[in-house]
């Protein structure tokens, strides 16, 4: 990289000052992973509190993601232009602000909108995380850094789930915002303090490639989770799916003409890097919408409580250990090719021992096989862990040197964009189920019920308590039907992680 006049280097660092480099970056990394995951536990609550139908419970989620993913790419080239420090501060302040202004929002559309800004301060924040990780530490002690950043952005969503459940215990679901941006707001000065100021002013920032990925992924997921409500055949599905792929073959032929491409598509010729994307994304296409999915099933049909829900995820924390410790080692010996193939297959199979265990509706307090849905979790996070650090290894490798917050963001781009894409689809494929379930139980139940009851299980719930003896059997079928629209959606996800497992297996090189 070109040093300019000015511009801050990278120096020797203590074995203490990296100690606590590590320590502050894993900590705003699992701050941003997990502003999903925490509220995804109270998605219940923000139904019932804000009159939440589905369809909007899932732009809750992806609001946040979709802005997360869109930015990523120009918050990295950002980071190396105009400093890792000032962006990553930045980050943090407006992620904690909208963090805390969420917890107050009086409808989803509020709520939608503060998620969305909140989504941008983490996309600057993602990015910096890894890559002052990879400059500080020495290539020796590289490899340690990066298992132990890719261990928390896995473990993060499983501790905010944890952290948002014993939240929900005494408070309202605004609680899980207050507690993380303040948290983001609390790193700044340890931020100020550690964090390297390393810039290239020289950098192209790319906007029109910007402008054209927010519109590509805009487009690509509002057709996605418009389409069950909507119908596949509506013009405005049509119109939103139509101009999504418009605008990716625009981003595309404006990085093959650019001179100065924020990403150079025809890096992915190279296999490593293609590959890695394809694992990393389809990685947390699956994982991101099980911490969406999952904790509303435990909560709506089995009836759990936030943290009852939270720590009958905890076991995938277990699996994701275990497999992030096997990881180093499996890469060293035999390259990334069989950890990275291998995990994908031990994340379908989970899925569906998942798909057993949770398609189904049991009696309300009660889990019917805990230890099936204990194994399919424990085996997902296994898969999950031993194949995360092989696929940010073939990123990382994939791209030069000097662009490292760029590989980073393109790291990150490819997680965000697959779970992006993993809550949209998935979630289609359960609300598409749940209604076609819940269709023969709405004429027996007043019309001016019929509406909130087929919007989602939440809501027909809520109807179900209003209606006496009458809602018992409401209430049965409404569990019933998100059940089975869960299960549909399980094993849709067992068959797209089956199907990128085969392919990562042919396009991984050997070592």
């Amino acid at each position: 990289m070109t040093v300019h006049p000015g511009v801050a280097t990278p120096s020797l660092q203590t074995p203490g000052r990296l100690r606590a480099l590590l320590v502050v970056l894993c900590a705003a990394l699992a701050l941003v992973v997990a502003g999903n995951s925490a509220l995804a536990i109270a998605l219940p609550d923000v139904a019932r509190a804000l009159g939440a139908d589905q369809g909007e419970l899932t732009w809750i989620i992806d609001a946040y993601a979709l802005t997360f993913a869109a930015l990523l790419l120009p918050a990295g080239i950002a980071a190396d232009r105009a400093g890792r420090r000032n962006l990553l501060i930045g980050g943090l302040l407006v992620f904690g602000g909208a963090g805390i202004a969420s917890a107050f929002a009086p409808d989803p559309a509020w709520l939608i909108g503060l998620r969305a800004l909140a989504g941008v301060g983490a996309a600057a924040v993602f990015p910096v995380t890894l890559s002052a990780l990879v400059d500080a530490y020495p290539e020796s002690r590289r490899g340690f850094a990066v298992a132990v950043w890719s261990g928390v952005s896995a473990a993060g969503a499983v501790a905010g789930t944890i952290v948002a459940g014993l939240l929900l215990e005494a408070f309202w679901w605004g609680s899980i915002q207050i507690a993380f941006g303040v948290a983001a707001l609390a790193l700044v000065p340890a931020v100020a303090v550690l964090v390297a100021q390393r810039r290239d002013p020289t950098l192209s920032l790319d906007p029109l490639g910007a402008a054209w990925a927010v519109v590509a992924l805009a487009g690509l997921v509002y057709g996605v989770i418009e389409a069950p409500q909507r119908g596949w055949g509506d013009p405005t599905t049509i119109a939103a799916l139509g101009v999504g792929a418009l605008a990716l073959a625009g981003f595309v032929r404006h990085e093959l003409r650019s001179a100065a491409p924020a990403l150079d598509v025809r890096l992915f010729r190279n296999r490593g890097l293609a590959a890695g994307s394809l694992l990393v994304s389809l990685q947390f296409f699956a994982s991101l919408a099980l911490f969406v999915l999952a904790p509303q099933y435990l909560q709506l049909v089995r009836g759990l409580s936030p943290l009852e829900a939270a720590l009958a995820l905890l076991v995938i924390g277990l699996g994701v250990g275990a497999g992030t410790a096997l990881a180093p080692s499996a890469l060293r010996r035999v390259g990334a090719r069989i950890p990275g193939t291998g995990g994908l297959l031990a994340m379908a199979a989970g899925f569906v021992l998942l798909a057993a265990a949770l398609g189904r509706a049991d009696a309300p307090g009660q889990l019917a096989s805990p230890w099936l849905l204990a194994a399919g979790l424990l085996v997902f996070g296994a898969g999950f862990g031993l194949a995360v650090t092989p696929g940010t290894v073939l990123i990382l490798e994939g791209l030069p040197a000097e662009r490292r917050s760029v590989a980073s963001a393109v790291n990150d781009i490819t997680r965000e964009v697959g779970g992006v894409l993993g809550i949209a689809v998935l979630s289609s494929a359960l609300i598409s189920t749940y209604r076609a379930e819940i269709a023969p139980a709405l004429g027996s139940i007043p019309a001016d019920a019929a509406g909130p009851t087929s919007a989602g299980a939440a809501a027909a719930l809520g109807v179900a308590a209003d209606l006496g003896d009458q809602g018992a059997a409401l209430a049965d079928a409404a569990r019933a039907a998100f059940a089975a629209g869960v299960g549909t959606a399980l094993w849709l996800g067992a068959a797209i992680l089956a199907a990128a497992a085969i392919t990562t297996w042919f396009l991984a090189p050997r070592r």
